[in-house]
Protein backbone atom coordinates (compact mmCIF):
# COMPACT_ATOMS: atom_id res chain seq x y z
CA UNK A 1 0.00 0.00 0.00
CA UNK A 2 2.96 2.74 0.39
CA UNK A 3 4.54 2.00 -2.04
CA UNK A 4 1.35 2.36 -4.18
CA UNK A 5 0.85 5.51 -2.24
CA UNK A 6 4.60 6.70 -2.77
CA UNK A 7 4.59 6.13 -6.29
CA UNK A 8 1.03 7.49 -6.87
CA UNK A 9 2.41 10.54 -5.58
CA UNK A 10 5.48 10.37 -7.76
CA UNK A 11 3.60 10.30 -10.96
CA UNK A 12 1.03 12.70 -9.75
CA UNK A 13 3.71 15.32 -8.80
CA UNK A 14 5.63 14.57 -12.13
CA UNK A 15 2.57 15.33 -14.17
CA UNK A 16 2.47 18.47 -12.15
CA UNK A 17 5.52 19.33 -12.74
CA UNK A 18 5.23 18.57 -16.35
CA UNK A 19 2.09 21.12 -16.83
CA UNK A 20 4.05 23.82 -14.67
CA UNK A 21 7.28 23.57 -16.77
CA UNK A 22 5.21 23.38 -19.91
CA UNK A 23 3.05 26.51 -18.95
CA UNK A 24 6.66 28.29 -18.22
CA UNK A 25 7.69 27.15 -21.51
CA UNK A 26 4.40 28.37 -23.37
CA UNK A 27 5.02 31.62 -21.52
CA UNK A 28 8.71 31.72 -22.66
CA UNK A 29 8.46 30.72 -26.11
CA UNK A 30 5.37 33.66 -25.97
CA UNK A 31 7.75 36.16 -24.41
CA UNK A 32 9.77 35.69 -27.21
CA UNK A 33 7.54 35.15 -30.02
CA UNK A 34 6.80 39.09 -28.42
CA UNK A 35 10.23 39.96 -28.44
CA UNK A 36 10.88 39.23 -31.82
CA UNK A 37 7.84 40.85 -33.40
CA UNK A 38 7.82 44.05 -31.47
CA UNK A 39 11.82 43.92 -33.24
CA UNK A 40 10.56 43.35 -36.54
CA UNK A 41 7.63 46.15 -35.92
CA UNK A 42 10.48 48.39 -34.46
CA UNK A 43 12.56 48.02 -37.31
CA UNK A 44 9.74 48.58 -39.66
CA UNK A 45 9.18 51.68 -37.82
CA UNK A 46 12.76 53.18 -38.07
CA UNK A 47 12.55 52.32 -41.67
CA UNK A 48 9.09 54.05 -42.71
CA UNK A 49 10.48 56.75 -39.97
CA UNK A 50 13.47 57.20 -41.59
CA UNK A 51 11.70 57.13 -45.04
CA UNK A 52 9.03 59.47 -44.67
CA UNK A 53 8.83 61.36 -41.45
CA UNK A 54 13.22 62.00 -41.34
CA UNK A 55 15.91 61.20 -39.41
CA UNK A 56 15.04 61.97 -35.48
CA UNK A 57 18.89 63.21 -35.01
CA UNK A 58 21.21 66.36 -34.44
CA UNK A 59 22.11 67.33 -37.61
CA UNK A 60 25.72 67.87 -36.21
CA UNK A 61 26.09 64.14 -34.98
CA UNK A 62 25.46 63.13 -38.64
CA UNK A 63 25.65 65.61 -40.99
CA UNK A 64 25.88 63.25 -43.95
CA UNK A 65 22.22 62.24 -43.22
CA UNK A 66 19.52 63.72 -45.67
CA UNK A 67 15.98 61.85 -44.70
CA UNK A 68 16.29 58.34 -46.14
CA UNK A 69 19.63 58.77 -47.84
CA UNK A 70 22.14 58.02 -45.01
CA UNK A 71 25.13 58.39 -46.69
CA UNK A 72 24.31 61.41 -48.22
CA UNK A 73 26.61 62.96 -50.39
CA UNK A 74 27.34 65.60 -53.53
CA UNK A 75 28.25 63.95 -57.08
CA UNK A 76 29.52 67.34 -58.24
CA UNK A 77 30.57 69.97 -55.82
CA UNK A 78 31.60 73.47 -55.62
CA UNK A 79 34.76 75.36 -53.40
CA UNK A 80 33.96 77.18 -50.55
CA UNK A 81 32.75 81.20 -50.50
CA UNK A 82 35.45 83.66 -50.32
CA UNK A 83 36.05 84.28 -46.73
CA UNK A 84 36.85 88.02 -48.22
CA UNK A 85 35.57 91.43 -48.59
CA UNK A 86 34.89 90.32 -52.84
CA UNK A 87 32.35 87.66 -51.23
CA UNK A 88 29.28 87.58 -53.08
CA UNK A 89 26.43 89.70 -51.50
CA UNK A 90 23.98 86.87 -51.63
CA UNK A 91 24.05 83.12 -53.73
CA UNK A 92 21.87 82.11 -56.35
CA UNK A 93 20.79 78.09 -56.00
CA UNK A 94 18.87 77.33 -58.90
CA UNK A 95 16.46 74.48 -58.46
CA UNK A 96 17.04 72.61 -62.46
CA UNK A 97 15.72 69.05 -63.98
CA UNK A 98 19.14 67.00 -65.84
CA UNK A 99 17.45 67.26 -69.06
CA UNK A 100 16.89 71.35 -68.62
CA UNK A 101 20.31 72.50 -70.67
CA UNK A 102 17.94 75.19 -72.74
CA UNK A 103 17.06 76.79 -69.55
CA UNK A 104 20.34 76.81 -68.02
CA UNK A 105 21.39 78.60 -71.41
CA UNK A 106 19.23 80.64 -70.75
CA UNK A 107 20.08 81.65 -67.29
CA UNK A 108 23.73 81.99 -68.22
CA UNK A 109 23.07 83.97 -71.88
CA UNK A 110 21.71 86.55 -69.30
CA UNK A 111 21.81 87.19 -66.13
CA UNK A 112 23.30 84.06 -64.51
CA UNK A 113 27.46 85.25 -64.58
CA UNK A 114 26.83 88.97 -65.04
CA UNK A 115 27.57 90.28 -61.89
CA UNK A 116 30.02 89.71 -59.40
CA UNK A 117 27.53 90.79 -56.84
CA UNK A 118 25.94 86.77 -56.99
CA UNK A 119 27.43 83.39 -57.52
CA UNK A 120 25.06 80.89 -59.82
CA UNK A 121 24.94 77.28 -59.24
CA UNK A 122 22.16 74.81 -60.48
CA UNK A 123 21.50 72.07 -58.10
CA UNK A 124 20.32 68.56 -59.54
CA UNK A 125 19.93 65.01 -58.42
CA UNK A 126 21.51 61.97 -59.95
CA UNK A 127 20.42 60.33 -63.45
CA UNK A 128 20.15 56.70 -64.50
CA UNK A 129 21.31 57.25 -67.84
CA UNK A 130 25.18 57.02 -67.96
CA UNK A 131 25.20 59.36 -71.35
CA UNK A 132 22.69 61.73 -69.97
CA UNK A 133 25.24 62.00 -66.96
CA UNK A 134 27.89 62.26 -69.55
CA UNK A 135 26.32 64.97 -70.52
CA UNK A 136 26.22 67.12 -67.75
CA UNK A 137 29.67 66.38 -66.98
CA UNK A 138 30.40 68.00 -69.69
CA UNK A 139 28.74 70.84 -69.27
CA UNK A 140 29.50 71.17 -65.58
CA UNK A 141 33.54 71.21 -66.93
CA UNK A 142 32.77 74.07 -69.30
CA UNK A 143 30.65 76.48 -66.94
CA UNK A 144 31.41 75.17 -63.62
CA UNK A 145 28.30 75.87 -62.19
CA UNK A 146 26.08 72.84 -61.31
CA UNK A 147 26.42 70.95 -57.75
CA UNK A 148 24.74 67.53 -58.07
CA UNK A 149 23.30 65.16 -55.25
CA UNK A 150 23.06 61.25 -54.99
CA UNK A 151 19.68 61.26 -54.86
CA UNK A 152 16.91 60.73 -57.88
CA UNK A 153 16.21 63.81 -59.97
CA UNK A 154 12.53 63.82 -59.80
CA UNK A 155 9.32 66.02 -59.23
CA UNK A 156 8.45 64.12 -56.23
CA UNK A 157 11.93 64.62 -54.59
CA UNK A 158 12.30 67.98 -55.26
CA UNK A 159 12.31 68.49 -50.85
CA UNK A 160 15.75 67.08 -50.90
CA UNK A 161 17.20 69.76 -54.01
CA UNK A 162 15.80 72.19 -51.73
CA UNK A 163 17.63 70.70 -48.47
CA UNK A 164 20.60 70.27 -50.62
CA UNK A 165 20.33 74.10 -51.07
CA UNK A 166 20.32 74.79 -47.48
CA UNK A 167 23.04 72.06 -46.98
CA UNK A 168 25.95 73.44 -49.36
CA UNK A 169 24.77 77.07 -48.49
CA UNK A 170 25.14 76.24 -44.51
CA UNK A 171 28.50 74.58 -45.13
CA UNK A 172 29.84 76.84 -47.76
CA UNK A 173 29.04 80.57 -47.61
CA UNK A 174 29.29 81.39 -43.89
CA UNK A 175 29.94 85.02 -44.72
CA UNK A 176 27.25 85.52 -47.60
CA UNK A 177 24.21 87.50 -45.91
CA UNK A 178 21.48 86.04 -48.34
CA UNK A 179 20.40 82.90 -50.37
CA UNK A 180 18.25 83.06 -53.27
CA UNK A 181 16.79 79.93 -54.29
CA UNK A 182 15.20 79.68 -57.63
CA UNK A 183 13.71 77.78 -60.19
CA UNK A 184 16.16 77.64 -63.89
CA UNK A 185 12.66 79.34 -65.75
CA UNK A 186 12.37 82.50 -63.45
CA UNK A 187 14.40 85.81 -64.95
CA UNK A 188 16.54 87.58 -62.60
CA UNK A 189 17.17 91.22 -62.35
CA UNK A 190 20.50 90.78 -60.23
CA UNK A 191 21.10 94.51 -59.72
CA UNK A 192 17.44 95.08 -58.58
CA UNK A 193 17.57 92.43 -56.31
CA UNK A 194 21.21 93.68 -54.58
CA UNK A 195 19.54 97.39 -54.18
CA UNK A 196 16.57 95.76 -52.17
CA UNK A 197 18.52 93.40 -50.05
CA UNK A 198 21.01 96.81 -49.32
CA UNK A 199 17.86 98.65 -48.29
CA UNK A 200 16.53 95.08 -46.05
CA UNK A 201 16.23 96.20 -42.64
CA UNK A 202 14.87 92.60 -41.08
CA UNK A 203 17.46 90.83 -39.22
CA UNK A 204 17.96 87.32 -37.71
CA UNK A 205 15.37 84.26 -39.09
CA UNK A 206 13.63 85.65 -41.64
CA UNK A 207 12.42 85.32 -45.46
CA UNK A 208 11.69 87.34 -48.37
CA UNK A 209 9.07 85.43 -50.68
CA UNK A 210 5.87 85.87 -52.79
CA UNK A 211 2.55 84.77 -50.77
CA UNK A 212 0.87 81.85 -52.30
CA UNK A 213 -2.68 80.31 -51.76
CA UNK A 214 -2.40 77.88 -48.80
CA UNK A 215 -5.77 76.26 -49.69
CA UNK A 216 -4.71 72.44 -49.96
CA UNK A 217 -5.29 70.64 -53.54
CA UNK A 218 -6.75 67.33 -52.94
CA UNK A 219 -6.52 67.01 -57.11
CA UNK A 220 -4.21 67.93 -60.00
CA UNK A 221 -0.59 68.58 -59.84
CA UNK A 222 -0.24 69.00 -56.37
CA UNK A 223 -2.89 66.40 -54.92
CA UNK A 224 -2.43 66.21 -51.83
CA UNK A 225 -4.56 63.05 -49.20
CA UNK A 226 -5.78 63.36 -46.34
CA UNK A 227 -3.10 60.48 -44.73
CA UNK A 228 -0.30 63.09 -45.78
CA UNK A 229 -1.58 66.23 -44.49
CA UNK A 230 -5.16 65.90 -42.91
CA UNK A 231 -5.55 69.81 -42.82
CA UNK A 232 -7.18 72.03 -45.35
CA UNK A 233 -4.89 75.03 -45.02
CA UNK A 234 -1.24 75.01 -44.81
CA UNK A 235 0.89 76.84 -42.58
CA UNK A 236 1.57 80.44 -43.80
CA UNK A 237 3.92 80.08 -47.25
CA UNK A 238 5.78 81.11 -49.73
CA UNK A 239 6.28 79.84 -53.68
CA UNK A 240 9.43 77.90 -54.39
CA UNK A 241 9.96 79.24 -57.46
CA UNK A 242 12.13 82.34 -56.41
CA UNK A 243 12.62 83.02 -52.53
CA UNK A 244 15.51 85.09 -50.43
CA UNK A 245 16.52 83.59 -47.15
CA UNK A 246 18.33 85.25 -44.71
CA UNK A 247 21.75 83.57 -43.63
CA UNK A 248 20.45 83.04 -40.28
CA UNK A 249 17.28 81.18 -41.64
CA UNK A 250 19.04 78.55 -43.43
CA UNK A 251 21.28 77.55 -40.59
CA UNK A 252 18.06 77.12 -38.23
CA UNK A 253 16.11 75.73 -40.95
CA UNK A 254 18.83 72.91 -41.97
CA UNK A 255 18.87 71.93 -38.63
CA UNK A 256 14.96 71.42 -38.65
CA UNK A 257 15.06 68.98 -41.20
CA UNK A 258 16.87 66.82 -39.21
CA UNK A 259 13.54 66.62 -36.99
CA UNK A 260 10.86 67.49 -38.94
CA UNK A 261 8.50 65.35 -40.85
CA UNK A 262 9.54 64.61 -44.52
CA UNK A 263 7.03 66.39 -46.92
CA UNK A 264 6.89 66.53 -50.85
CA UNK A 265 5.80 69.86 -51.36
CA UNK A 266 9.47 71.37 -51.11
CA UNK A 267 8.49 75.04 -50.64
CA UNK A 268 5.26 74.41 -48.33
CA UNK A 269 8.02 71.89 -46.19
CA UNK A 270 10.86 74.51 -45.60
CA UNK A 271 8.94 78.26 -46.09
CA UNK A 272 5.73 76.71 -44.30
CA UNK A 273 6.30 73.70 -41.78
CA UNK A 274 9.75 74.58 -40.94
CA UNK A 275 9.60 78.61 -40.74
CA UNK A 276 6.18 78.18 -38.48
CA UNK A 277 8.58 75.96 -36.31
CA UNK A 278 11.46 78.87 -36.39
CA UNK A 279 8.77 81.60 -35.64
CA UNK A 280 10.38 83.13 -38.44
CA UNK A 281 9.09 86.20 -40.36
CA UNK A 282 8.06 86.57 -43.73
CA UNK A 283 8.54 89.78 -46.31
CA UNK A 284 5.88 89.77 -48.39
CA UNK A 285 7.76 91.25 -51.97
CA UNK A 286 4.45 90.44 -54.24
CA UNK A 287 5.13 93.98 -55.43
CA UNK A 288 8.17 93.35 -56.86
CA UNK A 289 7.73 90.46 -59.45
CA UNK A 290 7.16 91.41 -63.22
CA UNK A 291 4.13 89.94 -63.79
CA UNK A 292 0.61 89.66 -65.27
CA UNK A 293 0.18 92.70 -68.14
CA UNK A 294 3.45 94.22 -67.48
CA UNK A 295 5.43 91.37 -68.47
CA UNK A 296 3.48 91.16 -71.63
CA UNK A 297 4.41 94.90 -72.07
CA UNK A 298 7.97 93.96 -71.98
CA UNK A 299 7.94 90.68 -73.74
CA UNK A 300 6.21 92.68 -77.07
CA UNK A 301 8.60 95.59 -76.40
CA UNK A 302 5.62 97.76 -75.78
CA UNK A 303 6.53 99.77 -72.57
CA UNK A 304 8.27 102.49 -71.87
CA UNK A 305 8.23 102.85 -67.69
CA UNK A 306 7.04 100.54 -65.36
CA UNK A 307 5.72 101.11 -61.51
CA UNK A 308 8.24 102.19 -58.62
CA UNK A 309 10.30 100.05 -57.33
CA UNK A 310 12.19 98.16 -60.28
CA UNK A 311 10.64 94.15 -60.47
CA UNK A 312 13.71 91.83 -58.99
CA UNK A 313 12.04 88.57 -60.48
CA UNK A 314 10.15 87.75 -63.41
CA UNK A 315 6.97 85.22 -63.50
CA UNK A 316 8.20 81.50 -63.64
CA UNK A 317 8.30 79.52 -66.69
CA UNK A 318 10.23 81.78 -68.87
CA UNK A 319 11.12 80.34 -72.14
CA UNK A 320 14.75 81.16 -73.85
CA UNK A 321 13.67 83.90 -75.70
CA UNK A 322 11.60 85.58 -72.79
CA UNK A 323 14.77 85.63 -70.84
CA UNK A 324 16.70 87.00 -73.59
CA UNK A 325 13.77 89.95 -73.89
CA UNK A 326 13.65 90.36 -70.62
CA UNK A 327 17.80 90.84 -70.61
CA UNK A 328 18.07 93.24 -73.14
CA UNK A 329 14.82 95.34 -71.68
CA UNK A 330 16.91 95.42 -68.18
CA UNK A 331 20.18 96.42 -70.22
CA UNK A 332 18.84 99.39 -71.59
CA UNK A 333 16.54 100.59 -68.72
CA UNK A 334 19.49 100.76 -67.01
CA UNK A 335 21.01 103.30 -69.28
CA UNK A 336 17.82 105.31 -69.38
CA UNK A 337 16.75 105.54 -65.60
CA UNK A 338 20.22 104.25 -63.49
CA UNK A 339 18.51 106.06 -60.80
CA UNK A 340 16.21 102.85 -60.93
CA UNK A 341 18.75 100.29 -61.51
CA UNK A 342 22.38 99.98 -60.31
Amino acid sequence: MYTHNFFTSVLSNTNMTKKLLGKILLIAVTFLNILIIFGQFSTYSLLKKSKLFGILEDVNENSNRMFDVPEFKYLISKPRCSRNSSAPYFVTLVHSSPTHSERRAACRDTWAHSDPRTKTYFLMGMVQSPSLQKRIDEEDARFNDIIQGNFVDSYHNLTYKHTMALKWFSENCPDVKYLLKLDDAVFVNVPAVHEYLLNNTENGVHLHGFRVNRLVQRGGKWKMTREEFSDDLYPEFVGGASVIYSNDFVHEALKKTFTTPYFWIDDVYVTGIIREQLNATIKSINYLKLGGDNLTKVLEGNVTTLPEPMFIVSEHDRNYDDMIKLWEFTKSYRKTQPHRMR
